[in-house]
């Protein structure tokens, strides 16, 4: 088959999945509303017959399919942020960086990493797409390294059996590498507790995807307590 054909396969592929998840989240949407609904109705309505044990339980339902809507709300966001054409051209890889950091940094307004990204870096993309992946990844890179002393965020390229490869590197929490290869890109797996951490576990499966599409690899080496380099280079499409 040729590579054409492939790609038009996986396109067809993506919008078949992307169909699935919408009707899904449209099924599901209405039973939690139910959920919620009624057991808010129980709370405010019965509460004074129910002892403490009975309105804890009632809010771990609601408190759980509440969990469930922001998963919904995730799966949707995986597919809406990452499908659509691609426009493949020359992009300037280190000015994009700039310009994400400078938005990325306004939300961590108490944390001011020391930032450095190496210059001259060109290379061939999706601008879109380019811009999504490199939000999700300093993203992470900002929040993983808020209660580091000291902290420092780095963007660069090498080269890797003649691949350009690209990189972002942080001295954060890092995590185990042991369960790295089943949880770090997949949807909804976090390496951390929400209680250290606030996040759905999306953002890396984004990331995933965008790379997919651009036919290339990403993938990531880490040390606990020192922090995580995010490695991906883009392929041809």
């Amino acid at each position: 088959m040729k590579t054409d054909d492939c790609q038009s396969k996986i396109d067809e592929l993506n919008i078949e999945i992307d169909q699935l998840l919408y009707a899904i989240s449209h099924d599901l949407r209405a039973p939690l509303r139910a959920i919620d609904g009624f057991s808010q109705a129980v709370v405010e309505d019965y509460g004074d017959q129910l002892d403490a044990t009975g309105r804890e339980y009632l809010e771990r339902v609601r408190s759980g399919g509440r969990k469930v809507h922001e998963y919904i709300d995730g799966l949707l966001l995986i597919s809406r942020e990452s499908r659509g054409e691609m426009a493949l051209g020359e992009v300037d890889f280190t000015r994009l960086v700039r310009e994400v950091e400078g938005v990325v940094s306004t939300r961590y307004d108490n944390h001011v990493p020391r930032f450095n990204v190496e210059e001259d870096i060109m290379v061939v993309a999706d601008l879109r797409l380019l811009r999504l992946l490199l939000e999700k990844l300093l993203d992470n890179a900002w929040k993983f390294t808020s209660r580091v002393q000291d902290a420092a965020i780095e963007v660069g390229q090498m080269d890797r059996a003649g691949d350009q490869v690209l990189y972002v590197r942080d001295n954060g929490v890092g995590f185990d590498m042991n369960y790295a290869e089943k949880r770090l890109f997949g949807a909804f797996q976090r390496m951390h507790d929400d209680e250290e951490y606030a996040g759905l576990g999306v953002g890396l499966a984004t990331a995933k995807r965008i790379i997919n599409r651009h036919g290339g690899r990403i993938w990531a080496e880490s040390v606990q307590h020192a922090g995580t380099t995010v490695f991906f280079f883009l392929g041809q499409v």
